[in-house]
């Protein structure tokens, strides 16, 4: 049982299962992620909501560049020291015989876990892609968001390391489109190494900062509040969405509202297929008449006031309007606005076409 009140979400008991605290849930959990909340993260974790992935033409550029990017990395950083590669991803550190490694890395951690990039016995790799490079300046210096450095560090911080390095890849919108043709190069390749004893001296406090958090909001298991971001609104929008099939509570109930759907239906296509060669046709209409304005206008004298032009069945009128409105930024100074605001709500039915998957 879920309930929903003061801008929280509490379950009626702790979920039997909860995802790990990963490199991308750490920074959120920590209020450092501006793409990301605790809300959305608690959601996710505890197995309330999540909001779908699809993937997009810049994820889809990460994965085909990424494998690139690591073999430019090791020749760059290791070639000519060793008769092997020294720079591995996951399948090449944990092998084939190890599939369950792939979706954790950590399993032997029953808090923290996620998936690095690449690693050597040293060192740490997450990469990125970007063609915002703006979004990696410090200043004049090239430095990654703290929230993708804090998804490093605690990968490294896991591994028992100090060191770990973000790699950044600046691509252009041909890259997003033939992500194969992508070479990496010292001029688009960036790689900042990071230390975490000197980045983040105070990463102990942040481990402990996230085991209190679970004990606050998971063990209870009452949510911290909704922010008005984005992600937050559609987790709670869909949270607040009921769904409900033709079934009612009796066969009585059930065969009304099927006899009623099984009439609607068919009305409701018929008059989407119709408003749709409406629309096309509004569209044409609304082109011409913005080409006739300026025709007729040509013909009006400073003193007109309205000029008719006579056609076979209407009448078609160009009249000087003078512009009115209201200032509601004097209303709101005046403190009248929120007099006149309506509240409350009322019942409305509207009827959309389903889309069909």
């Amino acid at each position: 049982m879920m309930e929903i009140k003061n801008q929280t979400v509490s379950l009626s008991e702790p979920p039997k299962k909860v995802k790990k605290i990963t490199g991308t849930r750490f920074a959120a959990i920590l209020g450092l992620n501006p793409w990301s909340s605790p809300f959305e993260v608690w959601c996710d974790m505890t197995g309330t909501y999540k909001i779908p992935f699809e993937d997009s033409k810049y994820t889809i550029a990460g994965k085909v560049i990424e494998p690139k990017v690591i073999a430019y990395l090791d020749e760059k950083y290791h070639y000519g020291k060793q008769s092997k590669r020294v720079l591995k991803d996951p399948d090449e550190y944990f092998g084939k015989t190890k599939e369950q490694m792939h979706f954790d890395h950590f399993p032997e951690n029953k808090v923290f876990g996620g998936m690095w990039d690449a690693r050597t016995k040293t060192i740490v790799y997450e990469l990125k892609t970007t063609k915002r490079v703006e979004d990696w300046m410090h200043g004049s210096k090239l430095d990654a968001p703290i929230y993708y450095k804090l998804q490093g560090a605690l990968y490294a911080y896991l591994l028992g390391l100090d060191r770990f390095r973000m790699v950044l890849s600046v691509v252009e919108e041909k890259d997003y489109e033939h992500p194969e043709d992508f070479e990496p190069t010292p001029e688009n390749t960036s790689v900042i190494d990071y230390r975490i004893s000197t980045e983040f001296p105070q990463f102990e406090q942040y481990i402990e900062t996230c085991n209190e958090w679970l004990e606050n909001y998971i063990t209870t298991p009452i949510s911290p509040e909704w922010t008005n971001g984005r992600n937050d609104t559609e987790i709670v929008k869909a949270l607040t969405t009921a769904h409900t099939s033709p079934k009612g509570d009796d066969d009585s109930q059930t065969n009304r509202i099927t006899v009623i759907m099984d009439e609607i239906e068919p009305l409701q296509a018929e008059i989407d297929a119709t408003a749709e060669l409406i629309a096309d046709k509004e569209k044409r209409l609304k082109k011409l008449k913005e080409q006739l304005k300026p025709e007729l206008q040509k013909q009006m004298k400073d003193s007109d006031k309205k000029i008719v032009l006579d056609g076979f069945d209407y009448l078609f009128e160009l009249s000087k309007i003078p512009a009115s409105g209201v200032d509601t930024d004097q209303l709101k100074a005046d403190g009248l606005y929120d007099t006149y605001k309506k509240s409350g709500f009322t019942l409305k039915l509207t009827i959309n076409r389903r889309k069909v998957s």
